[in-house]
């Protein structure tokens, strides 16, 4: 439950037990009034239990729309009320008091009309919130090494084809890996070429300046790998490496480059999303999640969708 519907709560609480005892009080005094004031006093009753209904059918999250000083002052009206007639006898409390509290009970009850208004209109929060995408938004750098990525899925066109000539009979098992081997290399080339060509795109963008150094140790790494797999493939296709040392180094050099991958992959959603944060501020969002794996539900209403906004971003700083 939000502070200020507690702080209500409280007051609500707080005013009928009070008139528990005022009315007693009333019941015992002599004064000659005794029965219109008892009559108010249950008018005040039935009208606390209507603001204790309207508020048990309110939401909790509408704090936003509330003042705790406001309700905790008028908190405290009634507790002075409470204690200047705590101790009253004989005649009760008077005619001013009881005013006193009817005004306060009228502020209450506007103060509570307004709440649930305001709750039913705008679902209980002016919190600004937003999500962002990161997989949809990769895609910005993915499409950015199009040729590249084409050339990677080139290579599973082929092998995907060998295996059918394969099965088919028109080629011998032992023709089949040789090809395959050869192929394979070739295809983790292409994908250390997307990558190379991914930081080659970020170190030439400006908007990549803050982690220029991570890109060049990125471009430093994967070149000796690459000039690795490029002399072992030499030596593939012509037929002098032998097949154990060429597995081996072909292992070696797939794990080199699913740590160098991890690392690019790592390094471009920490972009994504500091450009997310950095265009949710200026727009006035309060919260911005990550969608995968934390979002499960985002009410369209109230929770936006930032991917778009953030995919133009990057868009813009890869291009400039």
């Amino acid at each position: 439950m939000s502070n200020s519907k507690m702080a209500l709560v409280l007051i609500v609480a707080l005013g009928l037990g009070f008139l528990g005892g005022f009315l007693g009080g009333q019941l015992t005094g002599g004064s000659s009034d005794t029965g219109d004031l008892n009559e108010r006093v249950d008018a005040v009753s039935d009208r606390l239990n209507g603001i204790e209904t309207q508020l048990n059918q309110m939401p909790d999250d509408f704090s936003s729309y509330a003042s705790v000083d406001e309700v905790n002052a008028l908190r405290n009206s009634l507790q002075d009320l409470e204690e200047g007639t705590s101790g009253a006898t004989g005649t009760g409390v008077s005619e001013e008091e009881l005013s006193n509290l009817e005004n306060g009970l009228s502020q209450l009850e506007t103060r509570v009309s307004e709440l649930s208004q305001g709750a039913d209109a705008g679902g209980g929060s002016n919190l600004k919130v937003g999500y962002v995408n990161a997989t949809e938004a990769f895609t910005v750098f993915t499409d950015a090494v199009s040729e590249e990525r084409e050339s990677a899925q080139a290579k599973d066109e082929e092998l995907r084809s060998l295996r059918e000539q394969a099965i088919q009979g028109e080629i011998t098992e032992s023709e089949y890996r040789q090809q395959a081997d050869i192929l394979q290399a070739e295809k983790l080339k292409a994908q250390l070429e997307i990558d190379l060509a991914m930081v080659e795109k970020m170190r030439s963008a400006p908007g990549f300046e803050s982690v220029a150094g991570q890109l060049e140790n990125l471009s430093s790494q994967v070149q000796p790998i690459m000039e690795e797999l490029n002399s072992t493939l030499e030596n593939m296709k012509q037929g002098s490496a032998a097949p154990e040392e060429v597995s081996n180094t072909l292992s070696q050099i797939n794990s080199q480059y699913q740590q160098l991958d991890d690392l690019l992959t790592r390094l471009i959603e920490s972009k994504i999303f500091q450009i997310a944060n950095v265009r949710a501020n200026e727009a006035g969002y309060d919260l911005v999640l990550r969608q995968e794996n934390v979002v499960l539900y985002g009410n369209q209403n109230s929770v936006e969708n930032l991917t778009e906004m953030t995919m133009t971003a990057l868009q813009e700083e890869l291009s400039a």
